[in-house]
């Protein structure tokens, strides 16, 4: 038992490629357009230009470009390395020990391989490439103007329900395939209203296709109306609201390719339920966003047991106007 926690522990160190591969200083490039210049770093002054050891840290790096008419501030952000983002995908049959490993070291960061200080630029903030393609793609807005409409079609791909039918213990199940149609009205740039009206199954295949269904099975599915106040913060938007229910559960028997017998006949039971939607969604692209639906019931009032947890958690992958 001891060697196979040893062998299991060399193996995630192994895979660590932030830790193997990286240093805790590495040769940064450092150039201008500016004539005669310099620059200071850590009390250090270098001609430039200019091939400085630099020590990786999540802090940034703080220099000062020296001329002989003028002198500027800069400062380079720290951004995680290639090999801490892509390497660790070498391990991922390990996931996510490799990069809970690497979240311990210093390593994990640098400054990039090069910068360029354009004296004529006034951004005085550098990034690395990778650090500036991630802040440019997780900064960037889709603003929408106050009082605008906006309409949208939802695929709830995966749905997992936890229902209480009537007379009978609680059932859950994960499935997919679902619709749903939308309808947003922003009563400021960052807060809309929505409303939407969903259909959603557990059906036990993610593609579509020809299916021969043998013996019992039991279905789950849901129809909803639900009314949510959203606040949106550049990519993300989060949300609450109310929501009504028509739920299902069903045990359905295929009496074909000589099946077992059933275990009880075949029914159906519906019921209405009362409570609460919780949306969020990420803007993947500018009409494409990816979200997690979280819906718990607790009122239903047509059964005499009117007062019982269920809920429903959707993947859902949305197309927005």
């Amino acid at each position: 038992m001891l060697k196979k926690l040893l062998s299991f522990i060399i193996i995630l160190s192994l895979s660590s490629c932030a830790t193997m591969l990286s240093k805790n200083s590495y040769k940064l490039n450092i150039s201008s357009n500016a004539k005669n210049a310099k620059i200071e770093l850590l009390d250090s002054l270098y001609q430039l230009p200019a091939l400085i050891n630099v020590k990786r840290s999540k802090k940034n790096l703080e220099l000062k470009l020296i001329t002989d008419t003028t002198t500027i501030d800069y400062s380079i952000k720290s951004s995680l390395n290639p090999e801490f983002l892509y390497g660790n995908l070498l391990g991922i049959n390990f996931f996510p020990f490799p990069y809970l490993i690497d979240l311990t070291n210093q390593r994990r960061f640098y400054y990039g391989k090069s910068i360029f200080l354009d004296v004529i630029d006034t951004n005085r903030v550098k990034r690395p490439p990778i650090g500036k393609s991630y802040y440019t793609y997780f900064s960037k807005t889709f603003p929408v103007n106050k009082g605008a409409f906006r309409y949208n079609l939802s695929l709830p791909y995966v749905n997992s329900f936890y229902l209480k039918p009537k007379n009978e213990k609680y059932k859950s199940n994960t499935g997919f395939w679902g619709i749903s149609l939308g309808l947003d009205y922003y009563y400021k740039k960052n807060k809309f209203y929505n409303l939407s009206i969903s259909t959603v199954s557990d059906f036990f295949i993610p593609v579509p296709g020809a299916i021969d269904l043998r013996g019992e099975f039991e279905n789950m599915g849901s129809t909803f109306l639900t009314l949510s106040q959203n606040h949106k913060l550049k990519r993300f938007s989060f949300g609450y609201g109310l929501s009504y229910a028509r739920n299902s559960w069903e045990v359905r028997y295929y009496n074909r390719f000589n099946p077992p017998p059933p275990t009880r006949n075949p029914i159906r039971l519906n019921h209405h339920t009362i409570g609460f939607v919780f949306p969020n969604y990420f803007h993947l692209a500018k009409h494409l966003q990816i979200g997690v639906i979280y819906r718990p019931t607790f009122y239903r009032p047509s059964l005499k047991d009117k007062f019982n947890y269920e809920h429903l958690i959707s993947l859902d992958f949305r197309l927005k106007s």
